[in-house]
C-alpha cells in the first residue's frame, strides 16, 4: 500500500520544486484475508470477522487490513434453440477437459460461473468500531476470564462433573425429541440453561453476548 508524503497545491498537484514524485512515496504493510462467501458478501463485514482481521493486525504488527469476500455463483443457461445446437459441440468439449484432466492438466471454467468480489478497508483506528481500544479494553480482558473460567471448572470436581452431565443430558433430550417445538422451547432447553448458568457464574459478560443459546431461545 502506497502513501503519498509530498506536498500538494491548491489544485491538488505537486509543486515542481518537490522533489521527484517517486521519492514522495513511502511503503507500508496491510493484510490481505479472503473468505469466501456461500450467497452474498457482507457489507460492511459482520463485526466477528472483523475481530478476526484485527486479531491478524496484531498479529503481524500492522494498523490495516483489505478483507476481501469472494462469492461464486453458477451462471443461469438461457432456454432456447441455441443451446440445442451447441450440445454436441459441448460434449466434445467434455471429453476434452476429462482427458486433459487424467493427464494432470488443471481446467477451469469460469465461463459457467459468475464471481463477485468485494474488498471492504479495516482499520484498527476505525472511528466507529475503535478496534484498537476494544482490543485492549474488551476482547483481551474478556479472553483472560475465560481461560480462568475453564481452570476454575477444571480444578471443581462438581463444576466440572455437573457441567459434563447437563451436556449429556441436554444432547440426548434434543435428539430425542428432535429439537425444538414451536414455541422455543423443547427438549434439553431446561438442561442447556442449566448448563449456560455454569458458564454465567464463571463469566458474567457471556449474558450479553449473541450465544447459541440465545439463538435457541428465539426460535
Amino acid at each position: 500500500n502506497n502513501q503519498n508524503t509530498g506536498t500538494r497545491n491548491e489544485y491538488n498537484f505537486f509543486d515542481e520544486n518537490d522533489d521527484d514524485e517517486e521519492d514522495q512515496w513511502t511503503l507500508r504493510p496491510i493484510i490481505v484475508e479472503c473468505k469466501h462467501r456461500m450467497k452474498e458478501a457482507k457489507v460492511p463485514p459482520p463485526l466477528y470477522d472483523q475481530i478476526q482481521t484485527c486479531l491478524y493486525c496484531h498479529m503481524y504488527n500492522v494498523e490495516e487490513a483489505d478483507l476481501i469476500q469472494v462469492v461464486r455463483r453458477k451462471k443461469r443457461k438461457p432456454k432456447n434453440k441455441e443451446n440445442k445446437e451447441t450440445t454436441n459441440q459441448g460434449n466434445r468439449n467434455d471429453d476434452d477437459s476429462n482427458a486433459k484432466s487424467k493427464s494432470g492438466i488443471t481446467t477451469t471454467r469460469d465461463d459457467q460461473s459468475d464471481i463477485q468480489i468485494t474488498t471492504t478497508r479495516i482499520s484498527l483506528n476505525d472511528p466507529i468500531h475503535n478496534h484498537n481500544h476494544h482490543w485492549k479494553a474488551t476482547l483481551l480482558p474478556r479472553i483472560a476470564s475465560f481461560v480462568d473460567a475453564v481452570y476454575n471448572v477444571r480444578k471443581d470436581d462438581g463444576k466440572r462433573y455437573r457441567l459434563l452431565t447437563l451436556l449429556v443430558q441436554s444432547q440426548q433430550q434434543m435428539v430425542e425429541s428432535s429439537g425444538f417445538d414451536d414455541c422455543g422451547g423443547g427438549g434439553g432447553y431446561a438442561e442447556e440453561e442449566e448448563l449456560w448458568k455454569i458458564l454465567w457464574e464463571e463469566c458474567p459478560w457471556l449474558m450479553h453476548c449473541d450465544t447459541a443459546f440465545g439463538k435457541n431461545i428465539r426460535r
